[in-house]
């Protein structure tokens, strides 16, 4: 909220602070990052008198700009992140059709796809071991122990 000089001033008058805009401790972004623990907590404690319902009238009124902090389950039903395809459905073989995170990368040419859920718990631990040079005998050997699954 605070990273453009032309929001300062918008911001001061939405958290009904404008005396705050000219302080000489915050006038500029320099000032700011300066004294920026002490601007923090009198920051924490206005927001922290409304609730997120609350300021977005104020900060659309004042033009601030702003970005709501959202719990894992409220960005999986954004509207805005289902329209920018942020998740993908893959089919697991215990828990059925679920919902995974999509690929941040996006191409014109190559659009993203979502391949396989997660391995299981020790689901290639036979192959990698393999591949480190154990033997099947090493590997018996290994579960017989409970070193491995």
């Amino acid at each position: 909220m605070l990273q453009s000089v032309t929001n300062w001033p918008n911001f001061c008058l939405a958290i009904a602070r404008p005396e705050l805009e000219n302080d000489p401790k915050y006038a500029t972004m320099e000032a700011r990052a300066e004294n920026g623990p002490e601007l923090v907590r009198i920051i924490d404690e206005i927001i922290a008198s409304k609730t997120m319902e609350e300021w977005i009238p104020i900060f659309k009124k004042h033009n601030v700009i702003y970005g709501k902090v959202q719990k894992p389950i409220e960005v999986a039903t954004d509207p805005q992140a289902l329209a920018n395809d942020f998740f993908g459905e893959v089919e697991h073989p215990a828990a059925g059709k679920i919902k995974l995170v999509n690929t941040p990368v996006n191409f014109r040419y190559h659009p993203r796809e979502l391949y396989a859920p997660c391995p299981e718990l020790g689901q290639h631990t036979e192959e990698i071991l393999l591949e480190l040079g154990y033997t099947w005998d090493d590997i018996a050997s290994m579960k017989e122990k409970g070193v491995i699954l």
